[in-house]
């Protein structure tokens, strides 16, 4: 039984030509940004100064405002690592393990102004062994001026208290997150705290990249002004004195 092969119809020269205008203008437009770069020259990012947001008239925002800040980004963030995920769960084989390992340490850790740093009590004392009484809590080391506190946080750890990889590992722990699953995560188990050497140790000698949500509570590593821990998920109101 012989088949008719369906000829494949050709584009027409006028529809050619038209294909051709349409790339040659978006290539002039290509090119044009590249020429109006070259003119302009490369920016100077300011990266250690705080975004217009977390300002009100030049100073640092109430801590209420800065959470919410910090709320929004994690929204942001929350969308752009479902998208990853999405991304990483339908191409395994494409991109293996370094898709996580970009995830975790370039998209969770680099994310801009996300960390509310906290402190833990040893290691405030330590701050206040200095003669400083200054409230650090929610302060990143580009925020303060004092000579003597700079170099005390030399001496403390600057530490996740989930640790980085469980943001990426958690790609492989379930067959469908969204991205609200994703705002609720980071809400919840993103937090950044100051601690000292020797509770740095501690939790180091039980387990360093992965740990129990108790850890610090077992080890008895206690949170200065540990109210704000559940700002970022209650509905409580911060004092806008704060």
């Amino acid at each position: 039984m012989l088949h008719r092969i369906r000829a494949t119809a050709r584009p027409s020269p006028v529809s050619m030509a038209l294909a051709l205008i349409v790339n040659k203008r978006k290539m002039d437009k290509y090119t044009e940004l590249r020429r109006k770069w070259e003119q302009k020259k490369a920016r100077r990012l300011q990266l250690r100064q705080r975004p217009d947001s977390d300002l009100n008239e030049g100073e640092l925002a109430s801590d209420a405002d800065r959470i919410n800040n910090i709320k929004k980004r994690f929204e942001h963030l929350s969308e752009v690592l479902a998208l990853l995920y999405k991304i990483y769960r339908e191409n395994k084989s494409l991109y293996g393990d370094k898709f996580l390992a970009f995830v975790g340490n370039e998209v969770v850790r680099e994310w801009p102004w996300k960390d509310f740093p906290f402190i833990s009590k040893a290691a405030y004392n330590e701050i206040r062994s200095t003669g400083s009484h200054t409230k650090i809590t929610g302060l990143l080391a580009t925020d303060i001026s004092d000579q003597k506190i700079k170099t005390a946080l030399k001496n403390l750890r600057y530490e996740h208290w989930t640790p980085i990889s469980f943001f990426r590992d958690v790609f492989d722990l379930d067959e469908c997150l969204t991205q609200e699953d994703f705002y609720n995560i980071l809400i919840h188990y993103y937090r950044v705290v100051w601690i000292t050497k020797d509770e740095d140790k501690l939790i180091n000698h039980r387990n360093k990249s992965t740990r129990s949500i108790s850890c610090y509570e077992d080890l008895g590593i206690v949170i200065e002004y540990e109210k704000y821990w559940k700002y970022f998920t209650d509905e409580l109101k911060i004092s806008k004195s704060s």
